[in-house]
């Protein structure tokens, strides 16, 4: 029942942002710079990140938010996705190329979380991988969201132009008396 409703929530904040007052093209860019932070295992970082640049590219930071928070709907196969971004960056940094090992209980240390080489070891293919996936995704986003509010907006702009039409009508005269000699 709290992952139905969080998704409504998700989804009506979808609706608020597509109803924003902003260019398309800032919508849709704050999205995809939010969904390409939501990728990377920067975790306390991404939403700060992804704000940081659509403030500075002058997207919408609204937009970008929303875009980092859509990845808490992929949190109960997070650790698949990032068993994923680990292979393909491990297998872009070795020579010749080849994907990790199967990782095992013994291999897995509390102590050694914290360390440099950790970071090196596990953290840059881990970064290297998630690049590499979040860039298509963010670009397939971008274009989604562009198209939509294009879409929106142009429909938005035909019911205007035909509620203006209604109101000339129903403000000119009826009655043409005035033009008859």
């Amino acid at each position: 029942m709290i992952l139905w409703r969080y998704i409504r929530e998700i989804v009506g904040k979808f609706h608020e942002l597509l109803d924003a007052k902003d260019a398309p093209h800032a919508v849709a860019g704050g999205t995809a710079i939010g969904v390409f932070f939501g990728f990377l295992p920067i975790f306390g970082l991404k939403t700060l990140s992804a704000m940081g640049v659509s403030w500075v590219t002058r997207c919408s930071v609204v937009a970008s938010v929303i875009g980092v928070s859509v990845h808490d709907l992929l949190l109960p196969v997070w650790p698949l996705i990032l068993r994923w971004q680990f292979q393909i960056g491990f297998w872009l940094l070795s020579h010749p190329h080849h994907f990790a090992p199967k990782i095992t209980r013994g291999d897995f240390k509390l102590s050694e979380i914290f360390q440099w080489d950790s970071f090196v070891d596990i953290g840059l293919p881990i970064v290297l991988g998630g690049i590499v996936v979040a860039v298509p995704i963010s670009v397939i986003s971008y274009l989604g969201v562009l198209s939509i509010m294009r879409f929106r907006q142009a429909k938005k702009a035909q019911k205007e132009a035909e509620m203006g039409a209604e109101k000339e009508s129903s403000i000119a005269p009826t009655d043409k008396a005035w033009e008859q000699p």
